[in-house]
This record gives C-alpha cells, structure tokens and sequence, in this order.
C-alpha cells in the first residue's frame, strides 16, 4: 500500500531519497494512527491509581488490604431468618404489613408448618457446599430487617434466636466457617420494621408505612432506642465471635431512614464514622459506649470495627463511603473494568430475584441454570470485580437440593477453569459487553468468551514486547493453534461446546504481565 503511494507520488514529482525517506515515515505514522498498520511494539493502557477516601474519620482499606477479596473472588450469601416460615420471601413482614404482635407468631410452634424451628440447621453442611463449590468466604444474615437476631444480643429490647430456640445460630455459623477454612462474613441491617421510629425519627413526621404506625412524640425515643440497640448489636457481632482480625466481610444493609433517600441521607441519625457525637440528639447511654483509650472518644460503628476487625471488608450501606461497593440483582454485569472502586456482584440464586425462601419459586423450580451463573460470574472477574451467590435455606435450615446441585456444578466447572479466576486481575483490555473480556495473573492473560461471541477464532490484542510461549484452551487443558500478527494473536479451532457459557483461552507470554508497563 505504502509502495503504491509512493509510486504515485514519484509520478507526480521528482522527491530527494531524503524526502522520500520522511514521506514513508509520515505515512507510516498515519496508517498506524488510523489502524491499518499495527505497531509491534503496542500494549495495552496501563491500569489508573486508585485513590484512597477518608469520610467521617475513617479511611478505606488499602490495595493491600483488599488484596484477598481479589483473590477469592466467590462467596456464599445465606439469607435465613424468620421470614422463611411463611416462605414468601425476606419482605413479607414489610409487603404484607404484618404488624410486630403477630409477626413474632413464626418465632414459636404455635405457627405450624411456617414455625422457624432450625431443626435441620448444620452449618457445617452449608461451609462444605460452599467449599465444593469454590466459595472462599461466606456471609451470613445475622439480621434482617424484620429485628430478628440469630445471636444472642445483650440488648433488653431485642428479639432473638437465642431466645426463642436456646440457640446462638450464628456462633455456630462462625465456628462452621472457621473449621471449614473458609473467612468469614455477616450481615447486618439497622433497619428494624419493630420500631415505629424507624418512620418517625423526630416524631413530629410519620412516613407512610404498611403497619398504620401512629404519629406520635414519643417515637422520637423510640427511633433513639432502635439506634441503642443497633449499636449493642453491632458490638457483639464484632466482639464475641472470634479473635481480631477473624471477620473479613461485613455486608450493611438499611441505613436508609423510612425506606426513603439513600443511606447516606441516615448517616446523621446512625453515627456511622469513627466517633460519636456527645450533642446527637438521639444518644446512645454511656452504659454501652466503647471507648478509645488513646482519646477518650466514645467510638461510632465504623470506629468500632476499625478498632476489632481492622481488615474487615465494608460496604457503603450504613452511610459510610465503604471500602467496597456492589451491584445488586439479577441485571448483566456491563460497563468498563473498575479500577478506581472495589465492587462486588451480588445476586439471588433465584430467578425471581427473592433473596429468602421462596416455596412457590421452590416448586416451580425457578432457579439460575448452570451457564446462566457462569456467565454472571465471568462478567464480574473480567471486571475486577467479585461475586457474592446467595442461597436460600428453608425455615428449617435446609438447603433446596436444586440450588446445592447448582452449587455443586459451580464447583466442578470451577476445578478445570480456576486459574483463569482466583487470584486474577480484570483487564488488561476493557471488555466487550456481552461478549468476551479478561483476566490477567503471572505470565498468562486469560480472554473469557462468552455465548453471544460468535465464531472459533479470537485474536488476543499486542502485549507490547512480551513473547508469546503456548495457547491454550482451559477448560480442556488442550493447545490451540495461533499465528501472530504485528503482536496480535490470532486464535483458531476454538472449541465452544465444552464450556459454552465461558470459553477460556489461555495466552502464556514469556514475562509476567505486569512487565508490560516496565518497558
């Protein structure tokens, strides 16, 4: 093509060797601006710095400090409470407007077959699905917005497990997920539907609510009580069950006030950051203070888990900024790799996008298939970003055989395909939405086709100067033929049926990727 140019540029006038050396360098430079012609020695953009905040007193964790996140890439999320005796799902308190007098009804036998009893509850059971499926840490509801607690709470106002089955469900939890090997989560609300302050902070404004909560002054005291025992909740879920260091995933959800705003907007009334205010004019008793010895200060709820669980990974849901982010539900994952913010992915394993039991969805067997999931968990790690699987165990704590069987499959595909997943890093190159993306660790970058990619050819972009050593299909362990074009690689006779929902084609370079950017 240059010749050609060239050639007609010499009919038209007589050029010096030098002009014509600086007339193929110009256009060199033009053609490979605009594509036609490759730089050898291209790579991709080198990854933006992520910049540290600090809100309320307190700052994210450190790259190093989120590193393990990155790395395990998979957890189990349990939603289990009280709500699974109905089996309408985790809202049906809130949905149905069943008032606290007669919501506690499933706390005890007189409720029948909708009894919470916990007979079939082994965590240990749970721990080892979540270990055969490839799960590295596990988050378990400690409490929900219904106010019920699977622990034993200190706090005189609360509603418990401990209470009413003489059992401390999530001690036992905790000890499951520590023998099993696996690091451990919990959620937590401060939403409480048993506190008619919870729609009137100030009680001079009751928001519309399904329960006909009354306006009255003293929900103001109320609301203030809610938040004491939020605060004594929390204390005990960092304190009591493990040694420093043992939490590592707490999942906040509900800071928002009245169902409305964001929870941000709730951080005023929470005391969400480091200390406490001595003039919020909802206190919480000295009694229950937790103090900082080298101030004095009472500490707030992200001063506390900072204080007992300072690695512990936080998301943004109490109104503080959080060190981590998530996408909730069932949408696709889409969009760039997310470099400057952590995020995880969390999704029901039900289709109908109910996080509790659901009997009818049960029965209906209305669960994610198998490529569905795959498909769900490639679009996080070419992303950066982890994936948070929710089961939903019944009200006696078992696990619905569809969704284990799920688990397990998970798992298997997990055990051919892992090295393209843990201890990976999204990237190098920006993902195609629905249609491939990558992931990177050592010397390998790994490119995840998905089902909408069409074809058994794939070409893996220019790695700068890196060599390319062998090419290989992961699923199957078996090489794949490439040719190499001005740095690119050019892959052919994919095989799409082993592991439709996710090919993976393994490009092993000669350097770690990270060299990349050292050149």
């Amino acid at each position: 093509m240059i010749s050609k140019m060239m050639g007609v540029a010499k009919g038209r006038i007589k050029l010096s060797k030098m002009s014509q050396s600086l007339l193929v360098f110009l256009l060199m430079a033009t053609f490979i601006a605009s594509g036609t012609v490759s730089a050898t020695a291209e790579r991709p953009p080198e990854p933006p710095v992520r910049r540290l905040k600090t809100e309320m007193g307190i700052t994210q964790l450190s790259d190093e400090q989120m590193e393990w996140i990155l790395d395990a890439k998979f957890g189990m999320f349990i939603h289990w409470g009280l709500y699974t005796g109905p089996g309408r799902g985790e809202w049906v308190m809130e949905n149905e407007g069943i008032r606290p007098e007669n919501y506690r009804a499933y706390a005890f036998p007189d409720s029948g077959d909708e009894y919470f009893d916990a007979k079939d509850y082994h965590p240990e059971q749970w721990a080892q699905l979540a270990k055969e499926a490839g799960m590295k840490w596990m988050c378990l509801t400690a409490r929900h917005h219904d106010g019920f607690c699977l622990f034993d709470s200190p706090h005189p106002n609360a509603f418990t497990s401990q209470q009413t089955l003489g059992r401390d469900l999530f001690a036992e939890y905790v000890e499951a997920c520590r023998d099993a090997g696996l690091k451990v989560g919990f959620y937590y609300s401060p939403l409480s539907w048993r506190y008619p302050g919870y729609y009137d902070v100030t009680g001079k404004n009751m928001l519309p609510n399904k329960f006909n909560y009354p306006q009255d002054p003293a929900n103001k005291e109320n609301a203030r009580i809610m938040k004491e025992e939020n605060y004594v909740n929390v204390k005990k879920l960092l304190t009591d069950y493990g040694p420093i260091d043992y939490i590592y995933w707490i999942y906040w959800d509900g800071g928002w006030l009245g169902q409305r705003g964001s929870d941000a907007d709730g951080a005023y009334f929470h005391e969400s950051g480091k200390y406490l205010d001595p003039d919020n004019v909802w206190p919480i008793p000295a009694q229950y203070w937790d103090i900082e010895e080298a101030t004095g200060k009472p500490l707030g709820i992200m001063g506390m888990v900072r204080k007992y669980h300072p690695h512990a990974v936080t998301n943004p849901r109490y109104g503080w900024v959080g060190d981590m982010t998530e996408e909730e539900g069932r949408g696709e994952t889409k969009g760039p790799i997310r470099y400057q913010v952590y995020q995880d992915k969390n999704m029901s394993i039900l289709q109908s996008g109910i996080w509790g039991y659901d009997k009818r969805a049960i029965a209906e067997n209305k669960s994610f298939d198998i490529d569905q999931l795959i498909q769900y968990f490639a679009n996080c790690v070419v992303r950066n970003m982890t994936y948070l699987l929710n089961i939903t165990p019944d009200s006696h704590g078992a696990i619905p055989e569809v969704q284990q069987q799920r688990l397990l499959e998970m798992g298997a595909w997990l055990r051919k395909t892992g090295d393209a997943i843990y201890g990976t890093r999204g990237g190098p190159w920006q993902p195609v939405d629905s249609q491939y993306g990558y992931t990177y660790k050592d010397a390998t970058v790994f490119a995840h086709l998905l089902k909408a990619y069409a074809g058994d050819t794939f070409t893996v972009p220019p790695m700068g100067t890196l060599k390319v050593k062998k090419v290989y299909d992961v699923y199957t362990g078996k090489p794949l033929p490439y040719e190499l074009h001005d740095g690119s690689v050019e892959v052919r006779n994919l095989d799409r049926k082993s592991s439709p929902a996710d090919t993976i084609i393994a490009v092993v370079y000669d350097q770690p990727v990270v060299n990349v950017w050292q050149d």
